[in-house]
């Protein structure tokens, strides 16, 4: 009896003890993650934070907006509903969710939002801690830092691929996807060792969260099953069965996201900016899609340098004939044919390729196009994979080589601490760049040097802040730097109609160039001939021409490009009018811009005085009046009837007209 309780109060202490180390070792998680990412608190808002925080609509109702949170797509909050910005559609309501809860208590705060995208990472991070725990407990219960779940874990938080996603804002849908995917696992495995069928609930509700995040947690509904199969020894229907939740959340969501969404947009961008292979031969869009999987491998290993920019041409189309596209075939080609020779042998290290490969896939642009060449977020989820191999090399392969255990901490420490400390030092630099959108830009432009968004954004940045500056000389420099930004977006993508419309604008403030002005306005037009704020901008630019022949000129290019449009009409009438003298004319577009645009009382107004002006007063008067039925109390309509029924010698009616514009 006496043995039992001496055994049984030495079990209490070891696990008292080995729950001692699982709370500093969560605390050491937590820890890192905030040495890691603590210098973004003090950042702004950044890139595609636009589109989920500060111009999103539904974001800024705070918790009012929650309902249409739910019931639209996610850049409704910004576009308006109704429109497909991307192919298929997004439905990824619960970070926006989160986004509106912080904006009702906090107001719009960076830094908060900050904070808890490093709190969320940092979760993440205990939850795939706990995964690896269950799936390879540590075999030595002396030294709790010395095993694969840590050590993969260490290597997870600290790899630069994340900064994007935990320094940019917007990057919470990576992060609240992968908690769901691995709290989903984690409580499947549960339910395979217990039976509990609570398991099951708390894994079908926690996956359809992740769902909510973003879609690709449905990756999971192959890794999952795929963990039980390397790590336990269920049967093949006990495993299918703890998926039976996970099925039943995907239809749910997917079910959610029909009647919210519909299908969306299925038909591919002809934008390049939203469709990177639009130029592409079938060859070069796979050739490319291929390097890409070979640069996703680099990055992992070697990760500078890092960019948001991997739009085009950042990463050139490539061919079959290209040694990095041959490469890139062969390694994940080796790679691919090792996880399907280790799964039949459950080798651990196949498991790790497999979870790399299964959620890159979706966004490989293999299966489905998905608006960019590549990105480093894609291979958020993926990374585990990377960091688990490389943690189950150093403990598993090197462990039993080296005889003398305090030399293989040694080298296990030595070799892990190097890669974190050089992970650790890449991820805060970086994460500095992310700052802000100028301090973005400014330094993905060099590295991005061939891409048309990184030119064009850095670009529009300089021209805003040209626009805040006083002094002359320093806003002719900072618009001369933006115009040559602009110039090669355009050489890049010569169709890209919004850099096009900025670098004309520049021009004009620059140095009142309207001859380039109007160069790229027309080009614009030509590509877009209902390009509203060129129309809105032509009257200043060519009014400060300061020629009547010369305006005109430049109004019949913009007409020849688009004759139904009333307020070229329009101008090119009171350009006659009233620069030419030349009344028939006037009459004439005038006339036109009225058959175009019949609500239009300023073009009313101008045809009633040309009519006027010819001695015409019937017409005048006809013009006038139908003016007058779309703006009854405009004090000038009215005056301007009363004058044409005295000229017309309809001195009541004259009276009637001056009395209520009088009134007016």
């Amino acid at each position: 009896m006496k043995k039992k309780e001496k055994r049984s109060i030495s079990a209490q202490i070891k696990e008292k003890k080995q729950r001692k180390a699982q709370f500093t070792i969560y605390g050491l998680i937590v820890l890192v993650s905030f040495v890691l990412y603590g210098n973004t608190l003090g950042h702004q808002y950044a890139l595609d934070d636009v589109y989920v925080i500060t111009q999103n609509q539904f974001t800024m109702q705070g918790l009012k907006g929650i309902p249409d949170i739910f019931s639209s797509d996610q850049f409704a909050g910004k576009y308006g509903t109704g429109k497909n910005i991307v192919v298929g559609g997004r439905y990824r309501p619960l970070s926006i969710l989160s986004f509106a809860i912080g904006y009702e208590f906090f107001g719009e705060s960076p830094g908060i939002s900050h904070f808890f995208n490093i709190l969320f990472f940092a979760l993440t991070g205990i939850l795939l801690y706990l995964l690896l725990l269950k799936l390879i407990p540590p075999k030595d219960d002396h030294n709790p830092y010395l095993n694969i779940p840590f050590l993969a874990t260490l290597l997870f938080l600290a790899h630069p691929l994340h900064t994007e996603v935990v320094a940019n804002i917007k990057g919470r849908d990576e992060i609240f996807a992968l908690m769901g995917s691995l709290y989903a696992t984690i409580l499947s495995l549960r339910y395979l060792e217990t039976r509990q069928r609570k398991y099951l609930i708390y894994s079908g509700i926690v996956f359809f969260l992740g769902l909510l995040s973003k879609e690709n947690t449905i990756t999971f509904l192959a890794i999952i099953p795929l963990t039980a199969w390397f790590f336990t020894d269920f049967k093949y229907r006990e495993i299918l069965t703890s998926l039976i939740p996970l099925g039943i959340a995907t239809v749910v969501f997917l079910l959610i996201r029909q009647m919210v969404i519909g299908g969306g947009s299925t038909e591919i961008e002809k934008e390049l900016l939203n469709n990177p292979f639009l130029y592409a031969t079938t060859g070069e869009r796979f050739a490319t899609i291929a390097y890409t999987l070979g640069l996703y491998l680099k990055l992992l290993v070697f990760p500078h340098p890092l960019t948001f920019d991997y739009y085009p041409y950042h990463i050139p189309l490539m061919h079959w004939g290209d040694w990095q596209v041959i490469l890139s075939i062969l390694l994940n080609l080796a790679l691919l044919g090792f996880a399907i020779w280790g799964t039949l042998k459950k080798n651990k290290i196949a498991w790790g390729i497999w979870f790399y490969f299964i959620p890159l896939s979706i966004v490989s642009n293999i299966l489905f196009p998905v608006g960019v060449f590549m990105n480093e977020r894609f291979i958020y989820i993926s990374s585990i994979g990377f960091c688990f191999i490389l943690a189950y090399l150093l403990i598993e392969k090197l462990q039993p080589k080296i005889s003398k255990p305090a030399t293989f901490r040694t080298i296990v420490y030595a070799g892990i601490g190097v890669v974190v400390l050089l992970f650790s030092i890449k991820t805060i630099a970086r994460n500095s760049v992310w700052e802000n959108n100028e301090s973005l830009f400014s330094t993905d432009v060099v590295t991005s040097s061939n891409s048309i968004k990184s030119n064009a954004g850095y670009a529009e940045i300089l021209y805003h802040k040209g626009e805040d500056i006083k002094d002359l000389d320093e806003r002719k420099k900072i618009l001369e730097q933006s115009i040559s930004y602009f110039q090669k977006s355009i050489a890049i993508h010569p169709d890209y109609v919004n850099a096009m419309l900025l670098l004309a604008n520049g021009w004009f403030e620059y140095n009142r160039s309207v001859d380039s002005t109007l160069y790229y306005y027309l080009r614009i037009v030509k590509l877009k001939p209902t390009m509203y704020d060129v129309y809105r901008n032509l009257p200043v630019v060519i009014g400060s021409l300061k020629d009547a022949d010369k305006e005109l000129s430049a109004w019949f290019k913009f007409l020849e490009v688009n004759p139904e449009r009333s307020d070229v009409n329009h101008q090119i009438g009171l350009l006659y009018g009233k620069q030419k003298n030349d009344l028939p004319n006037a009459i004439k577009y005038l006339k036109r811009a009225s058959e175009l645009d019949p609500t239009n009382t300023d073009i009313l107004s101008d045809l009633g005085l040309a009519y006027g002006l010819s001695d015409d007063y019937m017409n005048a008067l006809t013009v006038f009046q139908s003016a007058f039925q779309f703006k009854p109390n405009d004090k000038k309509i009215c005056t301007n009837i009363g004058m044409t029924y005295q000229k017309l010698g309809n001195q009541e009616k004259a009276m009637q007209y001056f009395a209520k514009a009088e009134k007016l």
